[in-house]
């Protein structure tokens, strides 16, 4: 009886280990047992390293601090309970434990800052909005009638598209005074030329396939493809001048094994069982072009729904080579040797295009222009 002290001792430390060292062992048995390995976990996260020892930060708790961020940063049982523990709030409560995901009806996802952009939580008032509003008017005047023109465009979120399947806590809170709303009516007396594509809204039941994505937190790319012929033609009056048609109506093909930012929301809800996928339209566009055609210098400042016509090509279809795509103002598509936006001298870069698009989602009507706005009217005053 004796000796099964010892043994039980031991028995109790191994399970114990077993338990709470996991990150010593489980990658081992991963790469035994494929079956074993997790995918990774969606979303941004970011990469906590193991501290160094230094006796000043164990005295004041840093080094203990990061010590616990990087062990649970790098566990590879992390993805196991995440998405376990993600899959019982759902089950159970309904609720999403991922930080931007909210759960609709009928399985739908949508990106929880939207639903407060539609409710009017980020609203930043009506005397802002006229200030930005206003800046655009001078911008549009210093630039002059052989400048560049201007385009805003602000396309309405996924809740604002599909409300009958939020959730009732924000379905109720619809709200009139919204960033989207109150630009839209500001600028629709103010002479500078924009589109909020509210005809995504009005006549959506008119459309032949769906186009804002069961899962993703943008257009889907019909939706894109629509808005983006929409805006062609938009641009096409501005200019007095033919952009290459757009060619997209036939046999769309419907998939339910969804690409890209069709399924965004629900790569982030890091859930074990995924619900059932309705299928997306995925069109083909082909650009005709004839003798009459022009492909205009175009300058755009905005964020991701104009990435996703960046990366689907449409830029490449519908403007002149030299054009350039700065995103948030910041990273320039296509890269120029690794230059930042900012960097460059603005009133060339302004000045030498046909066209300015500024596209901006709901969300980033509170931060309308990104800086950019503020120092191109700085530099035309100065330089004229």
């Amino acid at each position: 009886m004796q000796k099964q002290g010892p043994l039980r001792y031991l028995l109790y430390f191994l399970v114990l280990a077993l338990l709470t060292l996991p990150e010593y062992y489980l990658p081992l048995l991963q790469q035994a047992f494929p079956a074993l390995q997790a995918r990774v976990l969606g979303g941004s996260f970011e990469r906590v390293d193991y501290p160094r020892f230094w006796p000043q930060k164990w005295l004041t708790g840093g080094y203990q601090d990061q010590f616990e961020k990087a062990r649970r940063n790098r566990s590879p049982i992390a993805p196991f309970a995440v998405r376990h523990r993600n899959q019982l709030l759902r089950d159970v409560f309904g609720d999403s434990g991922a930080p931007r995901v909210v759960y609709g009806e009928n399985d739908y996802f949508y990106a929880i800052e939207y639903c407060q952009a539609f409710a009017g939580m980020d609203y930043i008032g009506r005397a802002a909005i006229e200030a930005k509003v206003q800046q655009l008017q001078r911008i549009q005047e210093l630039l002059g009638p052989q400048g560049p023109k201007l385009l805003v465009l602000l396309p309405p979120g996924k809740p604002r598209v599909l409300p009958e399947n939020l959730p009732p806590f924000y379905r109720e809170r619809r709200a009139d005074s919204t960033n989207w709303q109150v630009f839209s009516d500001l600028l629709e007396g103010s002479g500078v030329p924009f589109m909020n594509f509210d005809f995504l809204i009005r006549k959506k039941e008119a459309f032949p396939y769906p186009i804002y994505p069961q899962f993703g937190l943008h257009w889907n790319y019909y939706g894109a493809t629509v808005a983006a012929d929409s805006m062609r033609q938009k641009i096409g009056q501005l200019l007095g001048k033919e952009l290459p048609a757009m060619d997209y109506q036939q046999a769309i093909p419907l998939r339910d094994s969804l690409m890209g930012t069709d399924k965004e929301l629900l790569y982030g809800a890091n859930i074990q069982r995924e619900p059932p996928a309705r299928p997306m339209p995925y069109p083909v566009i082909k650009y005709r072009q004839d003798s009459l055609t022009h492909l205009p210098k175009a300058l755009i400042v905005g964020d991701s729904y104009y990435k996703i016509w960046y990366d689907y090509g449409i830029q490449a279809g519908l403007f002149h080579p030299e054009s350039s795509f700065w995103y948030y103002y910041g990273t320039i598509y296509p890269p120029q040797g690794g230059q930042h936006a900012q960097s460059l001298p603005i009133l060339e870069e302004t000045r030498r295009r046909d066209i300015i698009l500024l596209p901006h989602a709901e969300i980033n009507l509170n931060n309308f222009g990104f800086g950019y706005l503020d120092r191109l009217e700085g530099a035309l005053r100065e330089g004229g």
